[in-house]
C-alpha cells in the first residue's frame, strides 16, 4: 500500500512534472497517473489530488454514477486532475482516467475505511458478464482493504482458488449461478448483496479499426490516423501514407488491444492522400489491411447543389420542400431567404443535417402554401472561406372559380372568374330546356364566327389575392333558340363550370292568354316569391343539438327532446368580474373564442387560462350557444373531451367557458412534428407555436384561404394549472411533453379518442364531425374530443362542402350519411377509421388521390377505400378496414376499438392512463368539481324537475332524422339515460 505523505509534503513537485507533461510529451507515450501508485488508504475528512496525462483529452470514470458530492475535476485539455475533499468511506473505489481518442485506461484504488459493518462493502451492479473459458469477476469492493473477505457460492457453499484484489474483488473461473461475499475484520461480520454471473460466447476474430481525427482539414490543423487491432497479442503493424520517410508511426500496448497511430501536429497539403494500415497476426497468420482518404486543404471550400428542380409549381395548400446538398470544409452555415429577406419560422421550418464528413443537407419546407408565398426563395451555404448559393422558384396554382354568372341585359351573359394561373373561359350552349343537366351530350360549343355572336375579355391581375380575374362577356342576338349556357373555366389547376338558363321572348306572350287571370296570377306569384325567399333565407346558425327519446323500429326515425328545454343549474355561472380576456384566438361567421384567465374555478386565489366561445349579437346564434351549453352540462366531465369549466349567461353576452389546450389541433401538431417521426424511422433503418391550424385563412370552397376557428396562430403558452401541486405535475403527463414523435405515441392518441368516443356513444351521443382538426393535444400528449362548428366559416373551410344550407365533411363521412342523411354510432366509427389515417400519415389529408368532384363520390359507391398509409402497423390498418365496412352492422364499436389499440400499447401505458383518467374524476379539477356541485343542487331539486312524462310527451318532441349541419355532436339519449341526466352527474 503505497503512503501518500510524501506526494503531500512536496506540493512543488505538481507544477514541475504538469510542466514536463506538457512540454515533453513524446516522453511519455502511454497514458500516466501522478502519483503512480495503483492503491491510496486515506482516513476520513482527508484531502487527496491525482493527475492524469495523455496524449489527447482525458476523463475519469467514479466507482459509483451518484458519487459526486466531495470530488471535482479540472480539465486542462490533455490533463485532468482529480480532486476528493473530506473524503468518507462512500468515495472508496478505483477511480479510472481514459483517454478517447487511443481507448486507453489507468485506474486508482482509493480506500477510507468505514466506522462499522454496513460502512465495509461498496455498491456495485448485481450481474456480472464472462466470456465463455475465460475468467470473470466478482466486484465484493470494501473500504478497508485490510478486511477479510470470503466467497461463497449460494446458498453457503465456499469458492476458493480465487485472487482476490479489495479494488476489484474475486477473480477467477466462475459457475452460471449466484455468489455473495462475507467480510470480517476478527469481531464483526456482514454479507454483502447477491451477485449472478451469466456466460456469453465471443467469438475470436481479428478486428481492425482504423480511424481518423478528420477525413478533411485544413492545413496547420491536427491530424491523428490510429489503426487498432483487439483481443491479439502478437502482431505487427505496416504502414503506407504520403510521408511515411519524415514521420514515424508509434505503437502502443492497451489493455486487451494493441494501437499504431500517425500524429501529425501541423498537417500540411503535402498530408494528402491514402493512408493504409496492414495487420499480420503471428499465430495463424491473418492479415488485414485498411485504408482511409484524407485531404488536406490550404484554405476551405463550399459546393452547393439543388437536390430536385429549381423551378417549382404547387397547388395551393399543399406542402413543398426545397433542398439543398453541400459539401464543405469547415462546416458550414445555411440561410434560406425569399426576396432577399430572411424567412419567416411561422409559416416555414428550417432542417439541416449532416450526412457523412463533410457533406450536409438543408430543406426548407412550406406546410400548405398560400398564393402569397409567390416568389424566389435562395439557399446560401458559407464558412470563413469560401460562399455559394442557389435559388428556386415557386409559384402557386390555384384551381379556377366563378364568382359570378348573370345575364346583363337580353341576350348578354357576364361571367367573372378567378385562378392562377389565369383560367381560359369557354362559353357551351343547350336548346333542349328539359336536357340541359350535366352528364349529357346536350350542350355544344358556342362558336364565335356566327354573326351576332361575340365573345368578350377583359383580364385583371388582383395583387391582394394572388389570382387573375377574367371577365368573359358572351352576346347572343343571332341565336335565340338557346335554354341555356354554361361558362367553364380552366387552367391547369383545374375546372369549374356554371349555368344559366336563358329566360325567352316566347314567355312573354303567354301573358295575353292569361290576362283574365292577371289579378290571380299576380297574388300567386307574389305569394311563391315570399314562400321562395322564407325557404331560401338561409339561417345565421341552426340548432342542431338532439336528445332522442325514442326510436322507430326501422332505426330510421327518432323522436327527439328540444334541447333548449333542459334544465341549467346556475352552479355554473362565473362572475364576469373574475374573466380577463385575452387575444382572440379566431374567428368566425357566428362567433369567435378568445384566450383568457379566470379566477375563482377551484378557489379564491386560483387562476386557470381558459378558452371563451361567444357569439355575434345574433338570437338564433346565441340560442344555439346555450343548447351546446345545456347538452354539455348533462353529459359530464371525461378525460378526453374538451370539459366545460363554467359560463355567463347573465348580464352582458354569453360566454361558454372551456379548458384550453396548449399545443392545438391534433393535425397541426403531427405536421409540425413529422420531421422527428421521419428522422427517427430514418435512423432505424440505416442502422438494422405551438399552435393549432391556421385560422386566418382567406380561402373559400374552391380555392381561397379559409377563415376558420381551430386554435390557429396562437403563440404557445404554458397550461397553467394552479390546482395542482408542482410535485405532481410530471405524474400528470400521460407521455413526455417532447415533441419528437414515436409509433407509440401515434397509437396513444388513437387510444385516447376511441376512450373519448366510446363515452359519447355509452351515452348515445353522436359527434358527426370527428377528424383530426377537432382533436386537441394537451401537455403529455394528452387529447381531447372537441368541436368548433359554432364559431367557423364553414362557407371558407376547404375541409367541407356545401349541400343545401348545410356544409358537410364528405371525406369523413360514411357512405350512409353521405348519400341517406343516416347517421348513428357506427357512422362515427368510419369517421374514426379515417382519423386513424391522418394519424398514422402524420396530418396528411384523407383521400390524396381522389378529387373532391363526382369521381369521389361514385368511387365511394364502387367500394374504394384508401392504401395503408406507409407509418401504419398492419394491425392498425386492419382496423381501418373494419371501420370502412359497407354495412354499419359489420363495423365494430367503439368499446371493442377501445381494446384492440389498447392491445397495441403496453400495459405500463395502459395503467398510467387508467390512473391519470381515475385522478381526474376524483382530484380537485374544476370541471369535475362544478359537475359535483350541479349534481348535489339537482339532486334537491330533482323531484321538480322541469321535465315530467307529460312534458316529455307534449310540444318539444319533433319527428325527424339526424341530419347533418354545421354543428357536430348530435345526443341521442334513451329514456334510461335521460332519467340519469336529470339527475345531473349523479
Amino acid at each position: 500500500m503505497a503512503s501518500i505523505g510524501g506526494w503531500r509534503r512536496s506540493p512543488q513537485l505538481l507544477p514541475f512534472l504538469l510542466g514536463v507533461f506538457l512540454v515533453l510529451p513524446e516522453a511519455f507515450l502511454s497514458l500516466e497517473l501522478l502519483p503512480s501508485s495503483t492503491e491510496v488508504l486515506l482516513r476520513s475528512n482527508e484531502n487527496f489530488t491525482v493527475v492524469c496525462s495523455g496524449w489527447s483529452q482525458v476523463s475519469w470514470l467514479f466507482p459509483q454514477d451518484a458519487l459526486v458530492d466531495g470530488v471535482a475535476v479540472e480539465d486542462q485539455g490533455s490533463i485532468s486532475i482529480l480532486n476528493i475533499f473530506n473524503a468518507t468511506w462512500k468515495h472508496s473505489g478505483r477511480y479510472t482516467c481514459e483517454e478517447g481518442l487511443s481507448s486507453q485506461s489507468k485506474s486508482v484504488d482509493i480506500f477510507i475505511p468505514g466506522q462499522g459493518p454496513e460502512e465495509w462493502f461498496l455498491l456495485s451492479d448485481l450481474g456480472v458478464v464472462m466470456k465463455e473459458k475465460e475468467e470473470g469477476t466478482i466486484p465484493c469492493l470494501v473500504s478497508d482493504p485490510q478486511l477479510n473477505v470470503s466467497l461463497y457460492e449460494r446458498p453457503d457453499i465456499p469458492v476458493t482458488g480465487l485472487m482476490y484484489e479489495p479494488g476489484r474483488g474475486f477473480t477467477g473461473p466462475l459457475n452460471d449461478t449466484s455468489y455473495l461475499c462475507v467480510a470480517s475484520n476478527g469481531r464483526q461480520k456482514i454479507e454483502s448483496q447477491v451477485y449472478y454471473v451469466f456466460s456469453v460466447i465471443v467469438p475470436k476474430v481479428m478486428e481492425v479499426d482504423l480511424t481518423v481525427s478528420s477525413r478533411v482539414l485544413k492545413q496547420g490543423e491536427v491530424l491523428t490516423v490510429n489503426c487498432t487491432v483487439k483481443d491479439t497479442e502478437m502482431v505487427y503493424f505496416f504502414w503506407d501514407f504520403p510521408r511515411k520517410q519524415e514521420i514515424e508511426p508509434l505503437t502502443e500496448f492497451l489493455p486487451n488491444r494493441i494501437r499504431s497511430f500517425v500524429n501529425i501536429s501541423k498537417a500540411t497539403v503535402a498530408d494528402s492522400g491514402v493512408y493504409a494500415c496492414t495487420v499480420q497476426e503471428t499465430m495463424k497468420g491473418q492479415t488485414v489491411m485498411e485504408n482511409i482518404t484524407v485531404t488536406v486543404l490550404d484554405q476551405g471550400y463550399v459546393y452547393l447543389w439543388p437536390s430536385g428542380e429549381t423551378n417549382v409549381s404547387s397547388l395551393l395548400h399543399h406542402t413543398v420542400e426545397f433542398s439543398i446538398e453541400v459539401d464543405a470544409h469547415p462546416a458550414p452555415t445555411v440561410r434560406w431567404t425569399r426576396d432577399n429577406q430572411t424567412v419567416d419560422k411561422d409559416t416555414t421550418s428550417v432542417t439541416t443535417t449532416r450526412l457523412t464528413g463533410s457533406r450536409y443537407m438543408s430543406t426548407l419546407k412550406l406546410v400548405r402554401v398560400r398564393m402569397d408565398q409567390t416568389g424566389n426563395y435562395a439557399a446560401t451555404a458559407y464558412n470563413e472561406d469560401a460562399e455559394e448559393e442557389v435559388v428556386f422558384h415557386l409559384e402557386i396554382k390555384a384551381p379556377p372559380k366563378i364568382t359570378s354568372l348573370s345575364e346583363i341585359s337580353n341576350k348578354v351573359m357576364l361571367c367573372v372568374s378567378e385562378g392562377a394561373p389565369p383560367p381560359s373561359v369557354t362559353w357551351y350552349g343547350c336548346h333542349n330546356s328539359h336536357r340541359c343537366i350535366n352528364m349529357t351530350d346536350s350542350w355544344r360549343r358556342v362558336p364565335s364566327a356566327p354573326e351576332g355572336v361575340a365573345v368578350r375579355e377583359n383580364v385583371t391581375k388582383l395583387e391582394n389575392k394572388g389570382v387573375t380575374q377574367v371577365h368573359s362577356v358572351l352576346t347572343l342576338q343571332s341565336l335565340s333558340s338557346l335554354s341555356a349556357v354554361r361558362c367553364e373555366a380552366t387552367n391547369s389547376a383545374g375546372r369549374r363550370a356554371r349555368d344559366l338558363r336563358i329566360q325567352t321572348t316566347s314567355l312573354y306572350s303567354q301573358v295575353a292568354v292569361l290576362a283574365a287571370v292577371l289579378v290571380l296570377v299576380f297574388i300567386t306569384v307574389v305569394f311563391l316569391i315570399v314562400l321562395i325567399l322564407l325557404w331560401r333565407k338561409k339561417p345565421r346558425y341552426e340548432v342542431r343539438w338532439k336528445v332522442i327519446e325514442s326510436v322507430s323500429p326501422d332505426g330510421q326515425q327518432y323522436t327527439y327532446l328540444d334541447p333548449t328545454h333542459l334544465p341549467y343549474n346556475s352552479t355554473w355561472e362565473v362572475p364576469r368580474d373574475n374573466i380577463s380576456l385575452g387575444p382572440v384566438l379566431g374567428s368566425g361567421a357566428f362567433g369567435r373564442v378568445v384566450e383568457a384567465n379566470v379566477s375563482g374555478l377551484l378557489h379564491s386565489h386560483s387562476t386557470t387560462k381558459v378558452a371563451i366561445k361567444m357569439v355575434k349579437s345574433n338570437s338564433g346564434a346565441v340560442q344555439s350557444l346555450m343548447s351546446e351549453l345545456k347538452v354539455l352540462v348533462h353529459l359530464g366531465p371525461h378525460l378526453n373531451i374538451v370539459n366545460l369549466l363554467g359560463a355567463c349567461t347573465r348580464g352582458g353576452p354569453v360566454y361558454l367557458i372551456t379548458e384550453f389546450c396548449r399545443h392545438g389541433d391534433l393535425v397541426s401538431y403531427l405536421e409540425r412534428n413529422r420531421h422527428t417521426f421521419l428522422q427517427r424511422d430514418k435512423q432505424k433503418k440505416s442502422d438494422a407555436d405551438g399552435g393549432y391550424m391556421d385560422m386566418n385563412k382567406e380561402e373559400s370552397v374552391e380555392y381561397v384561404t379559409m377563415t376558420k376557428l381551430s386554435y390557429a396562430d396562437i403563440e404557445p403558452a404554458v397550461y397553467e394549472t394552479p390546482y395542482t401541486p408542482a410535485d405532481q405535475q410530471e405524474a400528470m403527463l400521460l407521455l413526455s411533453d417532447s415533441p419528437l414523435l414515436t409509433l407509440h405515441d401515434l397509437l396513444s392518441f388513437s387510444f385516447q379518442v376511441a376512450q373519448a368516443m366510446d363515452f359519447l356513444s355509452s351515452r348515445n351521443c353522436l359527434h358527426r364531425d370527428l377528424a383530426a382538426r377537432n382533436v386537441l393535444v394537451c401537455e403529455g400528449k394528452l387529447v381531447k374530443v372537441c368541436d368548433f362548428g359554432l364559431a367557423r366559416d364553414l362557407t371558407k373551410d376547404q375541409d367541407y362542402v356545401a349541400k343545401g344550407t348545410s356544409f358537410l365533411p364528405v371525406k369523413w363521412m360514411s357512405p350512409e350519411s353521405i348519400f341517406q342523411n343516416i347517421y348513428s354510432c357506427q357512422s362515427d366509427v368510419w369517421s374514426y377509421g379515417i382519423l386513424l389515417w391522418e394519424i398514422f400519415s402524420l396530418g396528411g389529408s384523407p383521400y390524396p388521390d381522389v378529387p373532391l368532384t363526382q369521381e369521389f363520390y361514385s368511387a365511394l359507391k364502387r367500394g374504394y377505400r384508401m392504401n395503408r398509409p406507409e407509418h401504419a402497423p398492419q394491425s392498425i390498418f386492419d382496423l381501418m378496414k373494419q371501420c370502412w365496412e359497407e354495412k354499419p352492422q359489420s363495423r365494430p364499436t367503439f368499446s371493442s376499438l377501445v381494446v384492440s389499440v389498447g392491445n397495441m400499447l403496453t400495459d405500463d401505458y395502459k395503467k398510467r392512463y387508467h390512473n391519470l383518467a381515475e385522478n381526474f374524476l376524483k382530484g380537485e379539477q374544476p370541471a369535475v368539481l362544478r359537475s359535483r356541485a350541479a349534481g348535489d343542487q339537482n339532486r334537491e331539486t330533482d323531484a321538480n324537475g322541469p321535465f315530467t312524462k307529460e312534458t316529455c310527451n307534449g310540444s318539444i318532441h319533433q319527428n325527424v332524422k339526424c341530419r347533418s349541419g354545421t354543428d357536430t355532436f348530435c345526443c341521442l339519449q334513451n329514456s334510461e339515460f335521460l332519467r340519469w341526466m336529470f339527475t345531473a352527474l349523479r
